[in-house]
């Protein structure tokens, strides 16, 4: 029947259904509910169109043993039956036919076709070109508002939200302050409140300037007590006392340093000389002599045969432990003032030498004489420089920590000569630690807080501090694998920090594995 505009008092409505065959039995119609299209017109020319829903009676097949199949199909439902109740799944499936029938069909017609058997029932909906875009204009202002989608996208992503109004406060906003979780899954670093293990160390000279600890590759403890050395081991808490006062006139030992194997020892003296002691044999070897006696030599930095020492005249003499003439190189006024510095870079290029004028000096090795000048010099300091350490992945990069007038801990480029950061630590810095599975600086303190602190690189944030020694910390030293540090301080005390447990990171950087059965033992 074709639908026209002229105005009329009803329009005759047909029930439409569709049926379809699946496997040769009948299985459901187009959605279980069929639809039937009123159109009415008035005067004025507008058209409306209610769909309502038409229930038909379903056509029962007869089963062999005489039961319908309508009464299989409720049996099994009661069986299937949920507590909570049945749950209803909406019929989507005439909604691409009903689309097109609305949109697509531009002849304006509904005609009805039925099959010979008289089974099936095929209804098809036709509407002419201008009722169907009334319809669609009606359905778009009723439902979103516009009457053109062709401009609009339901979710459209190009257009930004307004602004609010200048001083708007959003009252809801302690609600949605909430702590956001950690997308990089950074865990929260937890320093230890106390030390594993405290050891006496009695006789222990304060005095800043001077090197008294270190901590071998063979994962062996050095700590020099006034005249006499003594070695601990951490794995078997074995004590050896290494007796430096046989060299006559020697009263107190003012820096010493391992070679890297761990097999000998080396212990600078008040005199200006060098002793190298055999560690299996406790042995004392040989005697480095310089000219300048009884001229203390308080900075010394060891790579592999090469020793660099200082004294305190600010004179730097390279010697190597291969040949008789060991002196290989000396430079008059290095510094002009004491050296109590001196740390090698890992790649063995370049050493950096630090004294109580306030420099930092850099030498290179390969251009190294009597008259070499360092290759840069950083004068930024205002006290003594003591603690220097070279970051273990970038060989360019040096970190420096100042005494009580300075306070600083500053890092520099040592390839541009110029200053990357510079941190007030609050407090003298007596030594620097570089981690490098962590990522971290830990730095020792003297005056006026006497503690340990932990610093985030390279933004050199304080990732917090680490309080027991009463006096001021004088050395540090680091456990072969990168776990654990050492700590001396003027209270007479040796303390072991767990402040880099291991990680699975970690594990894969580090190579030598110490074990950490420390046990409290008085070194004396």
């Amino acid at each position: 029947m074709e639908v026209s505009g002229k105005p009329t008092a009803s329009r005759t409505s047909k029930s439409l259904s569709s049926s379809f065959r699946k496997g040769g039995i009948l299985d459901s119609s187009l959605s279980n509910s069929f639809q039937n299209l009123n159109v009415s017109s008035q005067g004025s020319g507008n058209i409306s169109l209610n769909l309502s829903s038409v229930k038909t009676p379903k056509q029962r097949s007869k089963t062999p043993n005489g039961k319908t199949q309508a009464k299989l199909i409720r049996s099994g439902s009661r069986q299937c039956k949920t507590p909570g109740g049945d749950r209803f799944i909406a019929d989507r499936s005439n909604f691409e036919m009903s689309n097109y029938l609305l949109h697509q069909n531009p002849s304006g017609e509904i005609s009805s076709n039925s099959s010979d058997n008289g089974n099936e029932n095929t209804t098809t909906i036709e509407m002419k070109p201008r009722d169907a875009s009334l319809y669609r204009r009606t359905l778009n202002e009723a439902v979103l508002g516009v009457s053109d989608l062709s401009s609009l996208r339901i979710l459209s992503f190009t257009q930004k939200p307004q602004c609010a109004p200048e001083g708007y406060q959003n009252a809801h906003k302690v609600v949605y302050q909430g702590a956001v979780g950690n997308p990089t899954g950074t865990k929260y670093r937890v320093l230890p409140k106390s030390p594993e293990r405290v050891l006496d160390a009695p006789d222990v000279v304060d005095d800043y300037y001077l090197n008294l600890l270190d901590w071998s590759n063979t994962n062996v403890v050095a700590i020099a007590l006034r005249d006499q050395v003594y070695l601990w081991k951490a794995h078997t808490a074995e004590i050896t006392h290494l007796p430096c006062d046989v060299q006559e006139g020697v009263s107190m030992v003012t820096t010493i340093g391992w070679v890297r194997d761990g097999s000998h020892i080396l212990c600078a003296t008040d005199l200006g000389t060098i002793q190298v002691w055999d560690v299996a044999r406790v042995k004392l070897v040989r005697t480095l002599r310089t000219p300048d006696i009884n001229s203390r030599i308080a900075g010394m930095g060891i790579c592999a045969h090469q020793v660099v020492q200082g004294n305190r005249r600010g004179t730097l003499r390279q010697h190597d432990l291969r040949v008789a003439e060991h002196i290989v190189h000396t430079l008059e006024g290095a510094h002009s003032q004491e050296i109590c510095g001196i740390k090698w870079s890992p790649d063995g290029r370049f050493y950096a030498t630090g004294g109580n004028d306030n420099a930092v000096n850099i030498w290179d090795v390969m251009n190294m004489s009597d008259t070499a000048k360092p290759v840069c010099s950083f004068t930024q300091h205002l006290a003594a420089v003591k603690a220097l350490c070279w970051s273990p992945t970038h060989s360019s990069v040096l970190a420096s920590g100042g005494g009580t007038n300075d306070r600083t801990i500053k890092i520099w480029n040592v390839s541009s000569g110029s200053i990357l950061k510079s941190t007030d630590a609050e407090s003298q810095v007596s030594g620097l630690i570089w981690s490098e599975s962590y990522r971290e600086i830990i730095s020792s303190h003297g005056y006026s807080r006497n503690h340990l602190a932990v610093w985030k690189y390279p933004e050199m944030s304080k990732v917090g501090e680490i309080l027991g020694h009463q006096l001021r910390v004088l050395q540090m030293a680091i456990s072969p694998d990168q776990t654990t540090v050492a700590t001396v301080s003027g209270d007479e005390t040796l303390r072991f920090w767990r402040i880099f447990p291991p990680t699975k990171s970690t594990k894969d950087l580090t190579k030598i594995k110490a074990k950490s059965a420390l046990s409290l033992q008085s070194l004396r």
